[in-house]
């Protein structure tokens, strides 16, 4: 026995080294580091610095581009917006999935039309969504005609209003379709139970799917809040980057680091505190995972 247990530690220690594996993982592994690792590296750099016009680094100044924006009252005012923003997004996604998931949790006949229509905006682009969208709400457009109006929606906060309830459409599809995987393995003897002490719709809904698909809402409400903290082809598209309204973090970085003003610097000073932020808003939301979210 001893001798087979020696034989075997021999053998393992005789065995060669195979690079094959890492040959295989090697081009993910160099991707990740050029295109992730090395830009947040480069970035932090930059943003200790006064840049060029070709955004290379020209003159270390240490922290004094974080205390510029601080003083400036610029951060505050990008907190707030994205927050509200943000908060907006992911309570008017989250209520419109949980309701149509909801609807579609018993299937039935002909459901498989309704779930393709509820997740059909995960396959559509922005970029067209926001021309139908601009032509519907324009002062010549369908809305005006069907109203017999002449109003100019896309203006001040009507305009806000428009791109958060878009904004939501377009979510809600990833979020229905998790969602309805959720309510769908609530065990039906459960269901049936429910029905037989005389539970209605709302009762069910509120007390049996909600608890049971809390793993599912979880993700959802994270996948929501991280996804409208980097938002940006909607507003840029529908509000446009200069909306006074709307001066979340991406805008912020968009107007100083591509909209003419060439101050590379501070657009990498927004981008460092909006990944601080939203790892902030992770870590609570982790945080708190435990006391909300029940696993089977």
């Amino acid at each position: 026995m001893k001798q087979t247990k020696t034989n075997s530690i021999n053998s393992v220690k005789r065995k060669k080294f195979n690079p094959i594996p890492y040959l295989f993982i090697a081009p993910t592994i160099i991707s990740i580091c050029v295109f992730s690792f090395y830009p947040f590296i480069r970035n932090i750099w930059l943003s200790l610095n006064i840049s060029d016009n070709v955004g290379g680094a020209a003159k270390f100044v240490g922290t004094y581009n974080y205390e510029k924006i601080l003083n400036s009252g610029e951060l505050l005012e990008s907190f707030r917006d994205t927050i509200n923003y943000a908060t907006c997004i992911c309570i008017g996604a989250l209520i419109l999935a949980l309701f149509l998931s909801f609807l579609c949790a018993k299937g039935g006949k002909g459901s498989s039309v309704y779930q393709t229509m509820y997740a059909l905006p995960i396959a559509i682009s922005s970029v067209p969504i926001s021309i139908v969208v601009e032509f519907v709400f324009s002062r010549y457009g369908m809305v005006n005609e069907i109203l017999g109006t002449d109003k100019i929606w896309m203006e001040g906060m009507t305009r806000f209003v428009i791109v958060v309830l878009i904004v939501c459409w377009c979510n809600m599809g990833s979020s229905f379709i998790y969602l309805l995987v959720g309510f769908r393995n609530v065990p039906e003897e459960l269901i049936e139970s429910a029905e037989l002490d005389g539970a209605n719709g709302v009762t069910k809904f509120f007390k049996l799917y909600l608890p049971l698909a809390s793993p599912q809402i979880f993700y959802v409400v994270f996948l929501n809040i991280t996804s409208a903290f980097k938002s940006f082809t909607m507003i840029k598209l529908l509000a446009g980057t200069n909306a006074d309204y709307l001066k979340t973090f991406s805008s912020r970085i968009y107007q100083y680091g591509f909209a003419g003003v060439a101050r590379f610097e501070m657009a990498c000073v927004f981008s460092i505190l909006l990944c601080i932020v939203i790892f902030l808003v992770t870590r609570i939301q982790f945080a708190v995972e435990d006391k909300v979210v029940f696993y089977q």
